[in-house]
């Protein structure tokens, strides 16, 4: 093998000094290059998680909204709905005195049997129509005491009776739905 010979530099101090200098330059060049993307990059970085926390803020902003509004929805659905049993409700209220009338002149005595039917169907009619809005009559003599739904206006000894069973009716109750419109008006034993 043969050795390679160094070949003597022929360069001068001051050449490989501004050569060295400019290689520093390159090199600190570079590395500031290196630096601004970095930061750029970091830069580009920060501004996609602000955007992330923003998109996140908003997405909770508009569910919130939307729960908002179904709570809305709902309620509003739920009050209209007891607009309309109350407003029912009191009607009925108004007509209960005509339905007792009606069962009173029924129950009375009459030899006009044709004014007696007569009665009888306009009662039939207005209790239908009183059933087709929801109100719903309860109180039967046999029935168990409920103060919830009744109200004793007397009380009887009564061996053949049992415990808080309903003996007589003076006015019967109404519901509308699960609403007590009016309570029945009754007689309980023992």
């Amino acid at each position: 093998m043969a050795k390679k010979e160094k070949k003597p530099s022929h360069e001068k101090p001051e050449q490989k000094k501004a050569q060295g200098e400019a290689e520093s330059a390159v090199e600190e060049s570079a590395c500031e290059e290196a630096a601004s993307e970095v930061q750029e990059q970091e830069k580009q970085s920060d501004v996609e998680t602000k955007l992330c926390e923003q998109l996140k803020a908003k997405d909770e902003q508009f569910l919130r909204l939307a729960a908002e509004y179904d709570n809305y929805r709902k309620r509003t659905a739920k009050e209209k709905e007891e607009t309309y049993q109350n407003a029912t409700a009191q009607v009925l209220t108004e007509f209960l005195e005509v339905a007792d009338n009606f069962e009173r002149a029924m129950k009375a005595e009459s030899e006009l049997e044709d004014y007696k039917k007569g009665i009888e169907m306009i009662f039939t009619q207005f209790s239908d129509k009183m059933q087709k809005l929801g109100a719903q009559p309860f109180g039967e003599a046999g029935e168990s005491f409920d103060p919830e739904l009744h109200m004793a206006v007397s009380h009887v000894e009564d061996e053949t009776k049992g415990e808080g069973e309903i003996t007589e009716v003076y006015q019967k109750g109404y519901k509308l739905g699960d609403k007590v419109i009016r309570h029945a008006m009754v007689i309980v034993a023992n």
